[in-house]
C-alpha cells in the first residue's frame, strides 16, 4: 500500500489552500489543447531505452516507419483572479503501464505585482525550472524534436512533486534594463532519481516519464524497467536558484538541486535503494535581431547509493550549445551535445562518454482558424557513445554510432494552441 499511497497524497497538494472565494468562478469553461504528433522514422540505433536496451535514441532499428510521437491533452482553468489549475497528460505510443498518464498537474497562485515585486507559488507535480530549451507547451522544445542530453535526462528522471515559490524583482518596470528572480522548491517522491544515469547513462529523446509510468521495458532484457517517483527515506529534497533577465533578450539561470536521499535506505515494496543525487546547472539563452537564438547549458553532479556499505558513486556532467534562427514561418536549428558518466567502481560499472549533433528544420504554416495549429519538423540526429554496460550486460560492442531521422507532423486544436 505504501507505494500506491504516496502519489495520490502528492496529487492532493492540488487542493490545498484554495480560497473559498474562488468557488463562484469555477463554472468558467477551462482552456484546453489537444495535440497529435505523428512521426515517420528512419533509425539504425541499438535497442532503445524504452525497449530495455542501451541505445541513445528514442527509436531503434526495429522501430523505423510510422510512429506516434505524442498524443497530448492539456487543461488550464482560472480559479478566480489569482489562482489557476493546470493538467497535462500524454500518450507516447509504447508499452508503458498506462496508455495515457500525467506529466504535470499543479495548482498555481499568482497574485498581482506589488511595489515592483511579483510572487508565484506552485503546488503539485511539475518540471523544475532548469531548462532554457524546453519552453514550449507540454515542456517541448520549439527548436528540435529530440531534447538535449541534459533535458532528456531531466524529463526522464526528475519531477517536482511538492511546492515551488518564486519571487521576481521587476527592474524593467522601474526603468532599469533587467529583472531578477529567486526560486526555491521543496519536494519528495524522487529518491530513485539517479538510477538511469548510473545504469543506462544519457540519451537524446523527447519522451517524458509520466507520473505513474516507468523507464524501460518489461521484456526479457536484463535491464528491467525503472519506476522513478517514489518516497523511500521520508526526507524532502530541495532546489534553489537565481535568474537574471536583460530586457527578455538574455536569460541567465543558475540552480542547485539535491534530493537529499539516504543512499542506505531501502524500500522492500519496490525492491530499490534510494539514490542520493545532487547537481549544479548553469544556462544562458540569448535572443538577437533577425530571429537568432543561442542557448548554452552546463550540468555537473553526482549520484550514489550505499547498499550494504558499498558506497558506489557516479559523477556525471553534460553540456550543449544550440544556435537557431527564425525566418518567418521557418526555423533552422543546430545543436552539439557532450556528456559523461564516470564511476568509482574498479570494473568501470556504468561509465559512459559521448557526444551528439542535431540539426532540425521547423515549418509552422499560417492558420485562418485561431484555435488550430500545424507544425512540421524534419530532424537529423547522430550520437556517438562508449558505454560500459553494453558489453557487460548485453554482450554488444561498447562503442556505437547511431543515427535517427524523423519527419514529424503535429496538429494542435484548442484555445491553448494559439
Amino acid at each position: 500500500m505504501r507505494r500506491l499511497a504516496c502519489k495520490p497524497f502528492a496529487l492532493a497538494l492540488l487542493a490545498f489552500t484554495v480560497p473559498a472565494a474562488c468557488a463562484a468562478d469555477w463554472m468558467q469553461l477551462p482552456q484546453w489543447e489537444a495535440d497529435l504528433d505523428t512521426r515517420l522514422v528512419s533509425s539504425d540505433g541499438q535497442k532503445s531505452f524504452v525497449n530495455g536496451g542501451l541505445g541513445t535514441l528514442r527509436y531503434d532499428h526495429t522501430q523505423s516507419g510510422l510512429r506516434l510521437g505524442r498524443a497530448r491533452l492539456a487543461l488550464s482553468e482560472a480559479l478566480g483572479e489569482v489562482w489557476s489549475l493546470r493538467l497535462d497528460a500524454s500518450a507516447w505510443g509504447d508499452n508503458d503501464r498506462n496508455p495515457l498518464d500525467l506529466t504535470e498537474a499543479y495548482l498555481q497562485f499568482r497574485p498581482y505585482p506589488f511595489a515592483g515585486y511579483r510572487f508565484r507559488l506552485k503546488a503539485g507535480v511539475f518540471h523544475a525550472p532548469l531548462s532554457l530549451e524546453n519552453r514550449a507547451a507540454g515542456w517541448e522544445s520549439p527548436y528540435t524534436l529530440s531534447y538535449s542530453a541534459i533535458n532528456t535526462w531531466l524529463g526522464e528522471e526528475l519531477r517536482t512533486i511538492g511546492v515551488e515559490g518564486q519571487l521576481d524583482w521587476l527592474g524593467t518596470r522601474s526603468g532599469r534594463g533587467f529583472d531578477l528572480a529567486l526560486t526555491g522548491g521543496l519536494f519528495g517522491w524522487n529518491d530513485p532519481a539517479g538510477t538511469v544515469i548510473a545504469t543506462r547513462g544519457f540519451n537524446l529523446s523527447d519522451r517524458q516519464t509520466t507520473l505513474f509510468g516507468r523507464v524501460g521495458s518489461s521484456n526479457s532484457s536484463p535491464l528491467k524497467p525503472i519506476e522513478l517517483f517514489h518516497e523511500i527515506d521520508n526526507r524532502p529534497g530541495y532546489y534553489a536558484g537565481v535568474e537574471g533577465r536583460y530586457f527578455d533578450r538574455i536569460v541567465v539561470r543558475v540552480l542547485h538541486y539535491d534530493n537529499r536521499a539516504d543512499p542506505a535506505a531501502f524500500d522492500s515494496a519496490i525492491g530499490k535503494f534510494a539514490w542520493q543525487t545532487h547537481f549544479n546547472s548553469v544556462g544562458v539563452r540569448a535572443e538577437g535581431a533577425g530571429g537568432w537564438t543561442a542557448i548554452v547549458q552546463w550540468l555537473d553532479g553526482q549520484t550514489y547509493t550505499d547498499p550494504q556499505g558499498e558506497d558506489i558513486k557516479w559523477p556525471f556532467r553534460a553540456r550543449f550549445a544550440l544556435v537557431s534562427r527564425q525566418l518567418g514561418n521557418h526555423r533552422l536549428s543546430i545543436r552539439y551535445d557532450s556528456f559523461t558518466v564516470d564511476t568509482e567502481s574498479e570494473d568501470g560499472d556504468g561509465a559512459q562518454h559521448g557526444h551528439a549533433w542535431t540539426a532540425a528544420y521547423v515549418f509552422e504554416p499560417d492558420m485562418h482558424w485561431p484555435d488550430m495549429k500545424w507544425k512540421i519538423t524534419l530532424e537529423w540526429l547522430r550520437v556517438t557513445s562508449d558505454a560500459y554496460y553494453r558489453a557487460d550486460e548485453l554482450g554488444t560492442p561498447r562503442l556505437a554510432t547511431e543515427t535517427q531521422v524523423q519527419l514529424a507532423v503535429r496538429f494542435a486544436l484548442g484555445p491553448l494552441a494559439r
